[in-house]
């Protein structure tokens, strides 16, 4: 769908995709040793930090060629990349490591780009979700449960935002609270009718 619109995606390989994940890993290192010359063409690194953290990013793209099997399951796969990212607070380090598949044929300086911003976007989702709906503090478990919660906070929170009332998430909820005509609208979209009813 998003190829037959004209525009391009990138997405992350996730755990849930293992075949695919392994295939790429290791087409990264069989290039690394085969053809070093390709391996270090498009690469960028980034660092930033403040407040007694250092963030180092590395990334690098490589061409898909017919090595790979599983991302000609893709439309219009075209290229992969691995970002390294690295992580100093107070003296400890961290590291991990990621690929993603894209159908853009642009460079590593403008994939990285978007790259990054995404996960800017992800981090600051997680950060209203556990503040406004104490995610990380749920005690909900059992069976599909958190999932299922998950879900709805992320769908609630995406109602909220794009209700145009100039206010925080905060702000809206609690409105929401106590205005039916306010919830009604940003569940649904337009205002709720008042009825009201006579005892007799």
């Amino acid at each position: 769908m998003i190829r037959q619109q004209g525009a391009d995606y990138i997405v992350q390989i996730k755990g849930n995709q293992k075949n695919l994940q392994q295939d790429v890993r290791a087409f990264f290192q069989n290039t690394q040793h085969t053809e070093p010359e390709c391996y270090n063409q498009q690469t960028r690194s980034e660092v930033d930090g403040d407040h007694g953290r250092i963030a180092q990013r590395h990334y690098r793209l490589l061409p898909i060629t017919d090595w790979l099997i599983e991302t000609k399951k893709w439309t219009d796969s075209h290229a992969l990349i691995e970002v390294t990212r690295k992580r100093e607070i107070k003296g400890k380090t961290t590291q991990e490591i990621a690929y993603y598949m894209t159908s853009s044929a642009q460079g590593i300086d403008v994939l990285s780009q978007v790259i990054r911003n995404h996960g800017s976007i992800e981090n600051s989702q997680h950060w209203i979700l556990d503040v406004t709906f104490s995610e990380d503090s749920s005690t909900i478990y059992a069976g599909d449960g958190a999932k299922n919660m998950a879900l709805f906070r992320r769908a609630l929170l995406n109602m909220i935002k794009q209700h145009p009332l100039k206010d925080s998430v905060a702000g809206k909820m609690m409105r929401a609270g106590w205005d039916d005509n306010f919830r009604a609208e940003i569940l649904f979209g337009q205002k709720m009718n008042k009825v009201y009813t006579q005892n007799t």
